[in-house]
């Protein structure tokens, strides 16, 4: 009798979520395809993260927000390095972007792992950041999120690692291959900052297999 319930009610949420949409796909934002994964094996015992940067327009506050969310999993992940301390990674970035005015966001990152005494920065750009328009069940355009991740060698400045996320939500329909994604998120239309925080799940995943 319960699994019947759990059928009819997974039904109804599909019936609602594919009523709901009314946003056609060729009017969506594009937003940048994803970039092949790239690694290159170094023996690193401690990463610095630094503050992500955006592309311009990004709602102000989720440079933080991703900031924040990727050090959370990354404390909670990576067991076998030494995570820097985020309020240390972001005083000395701050600190050297200050002495250095003309350093570029990567090149001052570098600097400031290598102040931390880190074999390896963790930097990160946000291309796409937007919040879905209407209700969880119906709406007029759903969230994207896109943002590119690099773990760089602070001693030459070299790619060991970089991924990539991106993610506009879509009906079920569109995507059969997520049903996994849509029965998590209870068929509801979610907020961007629902599908940056599972990005950088899937992020940090991805480091952490790589990482060993």
């Amino acid at each position: 009798m319960r699994s019947i319930d759990l059928y009819l009610m997974s039904a109804v949420l599909i019936c609602l979520f594919i009523v709901s949409c009314t946003v056609p796909i060729e009017d969506m934002e594009k937003v940048p395809e994803r970039a092949p994964e790239k690694s290159v094996k170094m023996n690193i015992r401690a990463i610095a993260l630094i503050p992500f940067s955006s592309e311009e327009g990004i709602q102000p506050g989720k440079e933080e927000f991703l900031t924040s969310a990727l050090h959370n999993e990354l404390l909670s992940k990576i067991k076998k390095v030494s995570i820097i301390s985020l309020d240390n990674s972001i005083s000395e970035f701050g600190e050297v972007r200050k002495k250095n005015p003309g350093l570029t966001y990567e090149e001052a990152a570098i600097k400031a792992g290598k102040n931390l005494g880190a074999d390896a920065v963790l930097i990160g750009n946000i291309f796409v950041y937007r919040e879905r328009e209407g209700a969880e069940l119906s709406i007029v355009s759903p969230a994207s999120v896109a943002f590119g991740i690099q773990l760089i060698n602070t001693a030459n400045g070299g790619i060991i690692w970089e991924t990539y996320f991106t993610e506009t939500q879509k009906p079920l329909l569109e995507n059969i291959a997520e049903i996994g994604k849509f029965i998590k998120r209870k068929g509801r239309w979610v907020t961007a900052d629902e599908i940056a925080t599972e990005g950088v799940q899937e992020v940090v995943d991805r480091l952490s297999k790589f990482l060993g």
